[in-house]
């Protein structure tokens, strides 16, 4: 992004530099390791000469030293999580959903999903008051819900086959909003 012009110019080494010997704490060089031969083996079952050179890194040594020893918190607790048992899980759930009160324009999502199923069949206003009490919500609170949230419908018209398959492999239908049709006082 931008002119190149105004971006800084990239200088590359004409050659590639050596590195520099690490230096040990008592300031003797350190020799570099040799890079490993190639062998016909790929691995062995012992650690030979040159495994132990490829594994000794001067850096990384020189890191862990300027790092030091390891803090260790001594007052942590072990946690040990109640419900670690997924069936205990389940049970203690469906326990609870059970003896709980029903709160009032509160639904479990499975819940929600079939109350928005049934609100598609409503045809009178009587008829959505007792289903908002059937499922425990008021029946302004399903209106406005409803606005924005919809349980998922299609238009049978538009079934069709996907791209040459039959219809026990695989369909497409086109997703439709649909309200409830309220009967209209004559």
């Amino acid at each position: 992004m931008g002119n190149s012009a105004s971006k800084a110019a990239r200088k590359y080494p004409s050659r590639a530099q050596i590195p520099s010997q690490p230096v040990s704490r008592n300031g003797a060089k350190a020799s570099l390791p040799e890079p490993a031969v190639q062998s016909s083996k790929l691995a062995h079952s012992h650690r030979s000469e040159a495994i132990e050179n490829d594994a000794a890194d001067p850096d990384f040594i020189s890191n862990l030293n300027r790092l030091g020893p390891v803090r260790v918190d001594h007052h942590m607790q072990a946690i040990h999580p109640q419900g670690s048992n997924p069936t205990r899980l389940f049970e203690s759930r469906a326990k609870s959903e059970l003896s709980s009160e029903p709160t009032k324009n509160q639904l479990y999502a499975f819940k929600l999903s079939d109350l928005l199923d049934r609100r598609k069949d409503v045809r009178s206003r009587q008829d959505m008051e007792k289903l908002s009490d059937e499922f425990g919500i008021e029946t302004d609170k399903l209106e406005s819900l409803a606005r924005f949230v919809s349980s998922p419908s299609i238009d049978s018209a538009t079934i069709r086959p996907v791209g040459g398959k039959s219809e026990e492999e695989g369909f497409m239908a086109t997703a439709v909003w649909i309200e409830p049709q309220f009967n209209r006082p004559s």
